[in-house]
């Protein structure tokens, strides 16, 4: 398995995985302090660590449904929920940090679905780990 994800690994995928990884991450940690605040207020206990934890269990899942789809599972329900979720943002009117780059960034919408299962399962992965920590310190 390691043999093949080093194969699908190149130096150019850096960029969307930390795009993804950051945003999941920032996303499930909003929620979580959100939950958690709105919990406390109502007079429950504190579960911050329960919610952190509770993210980092979906990370987990969402890092199998990755590895599953790049072993050619295929899951129709789930790819139309991808780009429901992650849907193109229209074009806006100022210039973008592109025109001012040298070498080609390389998108997460240009990748080979492989490579997209692989960014995914990663930056999962990652986020899992964030909040597993993040539960244990609080």
């Amino acid at each position: 398995m390691f043999s093949r994800l080093r194969q699908l690994w190149s130096r150019d995928l850096i960029r969307p995985l930390l795009h993804r990884a950051f945003t999941r991450f920032i996303w499930g940690l909003f929620l979580s302090l959100f939950f958690a605040f709105l919990i406390s207020r109502a007079g429950g206990p504190d579960t911050r660590s329960s919610l952190l934890l509770l993210f980092a269990l979906l990370g987990l899942l969402g890092a199998w449904l990755s590895h599953l789809q790049l072993d050619g599972v295929k899951m129709p329900h789930l790819d139309w929920l991808r780009t429901k979720i992650d849907r193109k943002r229209p074009a806006r009117g100022r210039g973008d940090m592109i025109d001012f780059v040298d070498e080609e960034v390389q998108s997460y919408e240009s990748l080979d679905p492989e490579e997209r299962f692989l960014v995914l399962l990663l930056a999962d992965l990652i986020c899992a780990a964030l909040f597993l920590l993040l539960s244990l310190m609080l």
